[in-house]
């Protein structure tokens, strides 16, 4: 590639030696070589590329926002914040439900435990708020329990269970077939009552 004072020289003008570094010196700080020149308009042309990319955007935009320009937002907003409570007041339900499921198991296997005879009696001395909230549920019932086990006025409701009276009794009396027929007939006589006639 020629330098600027080759080319000049070609064209029949020279520059004294004393005088080429300032020239040179000009002429870089004035005109850009065709790389550059190239490089410039490759960027402006990415710039601009950029921008009518941006004005697409920008258009397709405006045209979204035509189809919610009827939209109330305070009410959308209202409607997710609704939605946002109601979410969490599910959760809690949910979460309450699992916690009493898990409490009313525990209670139960502790009143078997400490062999009570009338669960729902029991449960309704309990402080069943107090154990509810506590930390260490299975411990406090069962001290609680225990409590409740040695306590004069409601021991009797622990222990182990009556045993079922095994047995047959009629109170009334019961009429049994068979037997001797012919008490039956004399009984009958003396009743005044006809005589009992065998079915064929």
């Amino acid at each position: 590639m020629k330098n600027i004072f080759e080319i000049m020289k070609e064209y029949g003008l020279e520059v004294p030696e004393d005088k080429k570094k300032e020239f040179e010196k000009v002429v870089l700080d004035n005109y850009k070589t065709v790389t550059d020149y190239d490089n410039q308009t490759e960027k402006l042309n990415k710039a601009n590329d950029t921008i009518k990319a941006n004005d697409i955007a920008i258009e397709n935009l405006k045209k979204d926002l035509e189809g919610f320009k009827d939209v109330d937002v305070t009410a959308l907003n209202q409607r997710i914040s609704d939605l946002e409570k109601e979410k969490e007041t599910i959760k809690q339900d949910y979460d309450n439900k699992i916690a009493e499921r898990d409490f009313n198991d525990i209670l139960k296997d502790a009143i078997s435990s400490a062999k009570g005879k009338n669960a729902k009696a029991i449960t309704a001395l309990l402080d069943m708020e107090t154990l509810k909230a506590s930390k260490n549920q299975k411990e406090d019932i069962a001290a609680a329990l225990r409590t409740l086990s040695e306590a004069e006025d409601s021991k009797m409701l622990f222990g182990e269970p009556e045993p079922d009276e095994v047995g047959e009794g009629n109170p009334i009396g019961a009429v049994k077939k068979g037997g001797n027929q012919s008490d039956d007939a004399a009984m009958r006589a003396a009743m005044g009552l006809p005589p009992v006639q065998e079915q064929k």
